[in-house]
């Protein structure tokens, strides 16, 4: 099953006394990476909201957005600091003892010293609310899991297709790499004649020694085999249930040394043109799996 790691979220729930909405978007990441913006009031149910994100999500970089309107989640209350208030007005009365002052204690003295109010913030009981935020939570994951699901889709189908592509590109090269020492040989031979032109015989156990160095230096069955076992192995976790994503990028760099190495022996020019047009297949599905959770 695919899923892709970008997708988005939403709902809404009205109580009544609150207003809850919840969005939640996620994109690619190479792990699960979840950040939280919810009203500071309610930090104590993080470790709760992430709980609900992971049972649905493996793999990304997740951002929740939470608001609340309606009622407030806290009240407010200033009081004055009694004690420092008198601590204050007693060190004034010194100064002016001290220094002869004979000015009066005003109110503009007080207010700018610190810790004169002392303001005090209480968190309302949020036990009925706490079940709807979080429902409301599960809802926005549910959307984004089901846009994940279908973008998943969407990449899967693009991938069969790409293998399907991928597949008859490595029969038709594998077919065509025993010519090239046939070839090779001939315009070996060909190159022979023009140089000697008719002065000397072929000798032909030398050209044939030679020949059979180029075959094996230029032996491309191995990363061939390899190449369409890494192809089957990726085709068999296409129908895992559980994320596969670095299993498929693991599979792609394999893929991309092989072929790589295919032209680096291949010394000819048809086979040149498969491994370009198999690399470019390869690159495309790279892009792909990406965003594969």
């Amino acid at each position: 099953m695919f899923l892709s790691m970008t997708g988005f979220g939403r709902a809404f729930n009205d109580t009544g006394r609150h207003r809850i909405s919840v969005e939640i978007k996620s994109v690619n990441h190479r792990y699960l990476d979840i950040s939280l913006n919810i009203p500071r009031q309610l930090l104590y149910l993080e470790d709760k909201i992430k709980q609900i994100i992971k049972k649905s999500v493996k793999r990304g970089k997740v951002y929740l957005y939470l608001t609340i309107d309606g009622e407030p989640l806290s009240t407010q209350k200033v009081d004055i600091n009694w004690p420092i208030v008198e601590q204050y007005i007693t060190a004034f009365h010194q100064l002016q003892e001290h220094y002869s002052i004979k000015d009066n204690i005003q109110l503009s003295h007080l207010l700018a010293c610190q810790d004169v109010f002392a303001a005090d913030e209480t968190t309302i009981d949020l036990d009925d609310v706490e079940d709807d935020i979080l429902q409301t939570v599960e809802q926005s994951v549910e959307g984004l899991y089901a846009m994940r699901r279908q973008e998943g889709e969407n990449i899967e189908q693009d991938l069969s297709e790409r293998l399907k592509i991928l597949d008859k590109k490595i029969e038709e090269l594998t077919a065509e790499a025993p010519h090239v020492k046939e070839q090779y040989k001939q315009r070996l031979e060909k190159h022979v004649k023009e140089f000697l032109e008719g002065h000397a015989e072929i000798d032909e156990q030398k050209l044939y020694n030679e020949v059979a160095v180029f075959s094996d230096k230029s032996n491309i069955d191995e990363e061939l085999t390899r190449l369409v076992s890494h192809i089957n192995q990726f085709t068999a976790f296409m129908a895992q249930t559980e994320p596969i994503g670095r299993k498929l990028d693991f599979l792609i760099q394999e893929m991309n040394r092989e072929i790589n190495t295919i032209g680096s022996k291949g010394n000819d020019a048809a086979i040149s043109r498969y491994v370009v047009d198999i690399k470019s297949e390869i690159e495309k599905i790279r892009e792909q799996i990406q965003n594969i959770e």
